[in-house]
């Protein structure tokens, strides 16, 4: 009988669902690790019918399936998963007259993330418009009053200085954290075996819910950022009689040699 190789370099792809949709699996991007772990009870009875002891009998009871993640795209859905999030998904579209205060060097929020500022007008007398990378620039949020324009010269004279803007909002998703205990997924990975029987490979988890992110880069520029996750795989008690509540593998055989 030949000897097979069962040597293993896997690559693939996660994705994911809300449970009990049964709507299509969509990949979650680019993972770096997915890592199964598991968590045990040991209960003992020592052996007493001999004076050296020993272990009479045992039993392994499993307390916890777990699941580690190492995301490495910030897509929306994956943010919200680890941030218990509700995520809305706001449209571009055109706002007039927003009234915001303003100061040098500050930072104006403006009610949605601008795309592009059309007019930045003085609240009082609408004709007095400012001047955009003269009298202020955009920033992600707003826009900032820089020094030394017509805008910083008005404000230095005025309290609580307010001007009208006329911009148009980007199209963004607005992830609002801890608005929820968490939705439940179901997860599927598939991938292939580069080395060995070369063949392909699928893990599937029927329910899973993800942990809060104990914490979450914002600024990298060493190394692309990773979200780490960690989430716990629950039974589904609907998998029926001899079937696993929690997980299978389905694992190629017979891989056909190519010509």
């Amino acid at each position: 009988m030949a000897t097979v190789k069962e040597t293993a370099v896997i690559g693939g792809t996660l994705k994911m669902r809300i449970y009990g949709s049964g709507v299509p699996f969509t990949p979650v991007g680019l993972v770096s690790t997915v890592q199964q772990s598991h968590e045990t009870n040991q209960l003992r009875v020592e052996d007493t019918t001999t004076p050296i002891g020993g272990t009479y009998d045992k039993l392994e009871k499993v307390t916890s399936m777990n699941i580690a993640i190492n995301f490495r795209e910030l897509f929306a859905r994956n943010m919200a998963a680890v941030l218990y999030a509700n995520i809305t998904d706001v449209p571009s579209e055109q706002i007039t007259g927003e009234e915001v205060v303003v100061s040098v060097g500050g930072t104006s929020v403006l009610a949605k993330m601008p795309l592009t500022v059309d007019t930045v007008a003085d609240f009082t007398t609408p004709a007095t418009i400012y001047v955009e990378d003269v009298d202020y620039r955009i920033t992600g949020a707003g826009i900032e009053v820089l020094e030394g324009g017509d805008l910083a010269t008005a404000i230095a004279s005025a309290v609580d200085y307010k001007v009208v803007v006329d911009y148009t909002s980007a199209d963004y998703d607005e992830i609002e954290a801890l608005t929820n205990s968490g939705e439940e997924w179901e997860l599927m990975f598939e991938g292939s075996n580069a080395v060995g029987t070369k063949g392909k490979i699928n893990a599937h988890y029927w329910r899973v819910r993800f942990g809060l992110a104990e914490n979450m880069d914002l600024i990298s520029v060493e190394d692309f950022i990773a979200l780490n996750a960690g989430a716990e795989v629950l039974a589904d008690s609907g998998r029926g009689q001899g079937k696993s509540a929690y997980m299978k593998i389905n694992k190629q055989k017979n891989v056909p040699v190519a010509a």
